[in-house]
């Protein structure tokens, strides 16, 4: 089980500070969606020159251009590139298709699946597909809805229907919420605003990882 890290803090010396606190416990590095427009592909290879041992994600929610999208982000040094699950199929493909040229991973985004059904069913055609990682991904702007499902509910009837695909959970994750993920195996726990909003980012990590330890234990 790895811990990624979301940092989409759209400011590069913050970003910078954290990592400097973070990066020890942290399995995987991702350039949120905010910092990469605000500061473009180039923000990859510096942050992968000062991090080579870690992965780097890019979290791009490619929507079309597959290939070419994801291609900038693989050249720049990222090793993950994430795609939305409900683009096109020849999006996901070409995508596909781009990492498998550059080394690298694509991580299919779940994001836009309100209805738990639908997950479902993309999920297993996602993973039929072959992508690296299939990602359930809580929005910013609807966690906290009372009509969501709960998250341990959606991993296990999301969980049951992938294969193939490593399984991410992303959205609003902290310490309880993360107790209550690890026993369901997922291969990838993302978490943001619990770390970088935190007094202390690094002893966040540490409980994080902690928590991530006993339970696998």
């Amino acid at each position: 089980m790895q811990l990624q890290l979301a940092l989409d803090i759209p400011h590069a010396g913050a970003v910078r500070r954290l990592l400097d606190q973070t990066a020890f416990g942290v399995d995987i590095i991702e350039l949120g969606t905010p910092l990469l427009i605000r500061y473009g592909i180039d923000i990859i290879t510096g942050i992968r020159r000062d991090y080579p041992e870690t992965k780097i994600l890019a979290d791009l929610k490619i929507v079309d251009a597959g290939a070419l999208e994801s291609g900038l982000a693989f050249d720049a040094g990222a090793d993950i590139v994430t795609v939305l699950g409900t683009a096109h199929e020849a999006t996901l493909r070409e995508a596909g298709e781009q990492a498998k040229k550059s080394g690298g991973r694509i991580m299919a985004d779940l994001i836009t699946t309100r209805e738990v059904d639908e997950a479902v069913r993309l999920a297993r055609a996602l993973d039929l597909a072959g992508v690296d990682f299939i990602c359930l991904h809580t929005a910013f702007d609807t966690q906290g809805l009372d009509d969501l499902e709960p998250v341990p509910e959606r991993i296990d009837r999301v969980g049951a229907v992938v294969r193939q695909a490593g399984l991410a959970v992303a959205g609003g994750l902290d310490p309880r919420m993360i107790e209550r993920l690890v026993p369901r195996e997922p291969d990838i726990v993302v978490v943001g605003s619990y770390v970088t909003g935190n007094a202390d980012p690094g002893h966040a990590v540490r409980q994080i990882r902690e928590i991530m330890s006993r339970t696998d234990g």
